[in-house]
């Protein structure tokens, strides 16, 4: 049966090859090896996502050192594969500074008439510790934002309901750090957001530049009243710490189209922890362990070929997505291999939940931006895998919001492909690897590798619309 939907596509199988017909244009494309869809199989893509999403991992944060034994791991998957390293001095890792600022070993204490008040940790401290014995005033959502002071105050915080409440709250803190406070109390119900913000344990929180100058700001229990109080809080260090894309190739096996690149990338991290009642791990096994699964098992499948890619192929994980694309960022503004001469970037997010009805099928987002999700499609029929056009997430709103589109700003053809939809656990402590599909993921991959063959080997080439 020939499928028409604004261009003829069918494939007739002949000896070795399928003869393509897309719209006028035929091409010969070589079958699928047998050998590399075997290594994808559903064993390997189960014991993968399952490490990488586990409890020990602790959400993959940036930066942690969960998020720097998760890149290790990587990297000794790609060494395994026998991919070359592509990173700093021919290792896997494209190495990155960035400012961090942990709070001291001191203490977080908060007591009224010597009973202590319940804390949840901080959002923020001062440069130097506070240890303070008077009144804390309480503060209404009616105070005038030039009122003065010159001691800690006190304020509640109600529920988000956006982020322009999370904003409005920020720029609030640092109004009243400017106007004198010296210490800020928020009253939050234990489950509140702000409390997966906090930190009390001398864990490093990223320095991303959008921070508010609040000083010492305290998260504590809600009901407190005006009074006399004590309180003794923590210093704030400042230092740098490294993050790392891991980065791998397998060398073009034709001397001419092996200075050409297709990238396969995923993002590494995650969001780590969030409130501090029952489970606060947000494991992140949809988000992103599912698409890093697939690069790891795309690397074994393409380092399996019996003759290697034509193109190279490159294998990349990304730090810092959840903060602002910012690992595919670095990389894009300091490539390692030339972006002129990069053919394609196949990102991969989301693999692991199908909607319902879509099990081993797999859409892309900026569908119309080039015509590589349609040559994609093609191949990964081969192995009965639908790659489509999602009528909801194909469009210009997922493009823009994951690693794939650093790599379009500077011109590269570039889109993610995902298999689900954005479920109730995104980036929450459910996203756990037990709710995953596994036998969809691996087909999904399977498709994902099909799909990316015929670039890889030279046979197609993806064109901007």
């Amino acid at each position: 049966m020939i499928h028409q939907k604004n261009r003829l596509q069918f494939g007739l199988m002949l000896g070795c090859c399928a003869i393509v017909f897309s719209g006028s244009a035929a091409i010969a494309q070589e079958e699928v090896p047998a050998e590399s869809i075997k290594v994808i199989n559903e064993s390997i893509v189960t014991s993968t996502v399952s490490f990488l999403a586990s409890d020990e991992m602790r959400g993959r944060d940036t930066p942690s050192p969960e998020l720097t034994i998760a890149s290790s791991y990587v990297a000794s998957r790609f060494l395994g594969a026998g991919l070359k390293g592509l990173g700093d001095e021919g290792s896997y890792y494209q190495n990155n500074e960035i400012n961090i600022t942990k709070v001291s070993a001191g203490t977080l204490k908060v007591k009224r008439k010597g009973k202590a008040v319940a804390t949840y940790g901080l959002l923020s401290a001062g440069d130097e510790a506070l240890d303070y014995r008077g009144q804390v005033k309480m503060l209404t959502a009616d105070n005038a934002n030039d009122e003065k002071f010159d001691g800690p105050v006190c304020i509640v915080a109600e529920k988000f309901e956006s982020r322009r409440d999370q904003s409005n709250l920020l720029r609030r803190l640092a109004r009243l750090r400017e106007n004198g406070a010296t210490a800020i109390l928020v009253q939050v119900d234990p489950d509140h957001r702000l409390v997966g913000m906090a930190t009390s344990s001398g864990a490093p929180r990223m320095q991303t530049g959008r921070e508010s100058n609040s000083g010492h700001v305290v998260l504590v229990e809600k009901g407190a009243v005006e009074g006399d109080y004590e309180i003794s809080l923590p210093r704030q260090i400042k230092s740098t710490t490294i993050v790392r894309n891991v980065i791998g190739m397998i060398p073009g096996s034709d001397p001419e189209l092996a200075k050409e690149a297709i990238i396969i990338s995923a993002h590494l991290d995650h969001v780590g922890i969030k409130g501090n009642v029952g489970d606060v791990i947000c494991n992140g096994a949809d988000d992103n362990a599912s698409g890093v699964t697939a690069v790891l098992s795309l690397a074994d499948a393409f380092a399996a070929m019996p003759e290697g890619p034509k193109r190279t192929v490159i294998f990349m994980t990304f730090w810092g997505e959840e903060k602002g694309l910012l690992g595919s960022k670095y990389y894009v503004n300091n490539p390692i291999w030339p972006l002129e001469k990069t053919v394609a970037n196949v990102n991969i997010e989301m693999i692991g939940r199908p909607e319902a009805g879509a099990s081993g099928k797999c859409w892309s987002t900026g569908w119309d931006e080039s015509n590589m999700s349609e040559l994609m499609s093609i191949g990964a029929k081969e192995v009965g895998v639908l790659i489509f056009q999602h009528p909801q997430f194909s469009g210009d709103m997922l493009y823009r919001s994951s690693d794939n589109y650093p790599f379009a700003q500077k011109g590269v053809i570039a889109h993610s492909f995902s298999a689900g939809s954005l479920h109730e656990d995104y980036h929450m402590p459910g996203d756990e690897s037990q709710k995953l599909d596994f036998r969809h993921m691996t087909k999904v991959i399977q498709g994902l590798f099909a799909g990316t063959l015929p670039m890889a080997n030279g046979e197609v080439t993806p064109k901007k619309n």
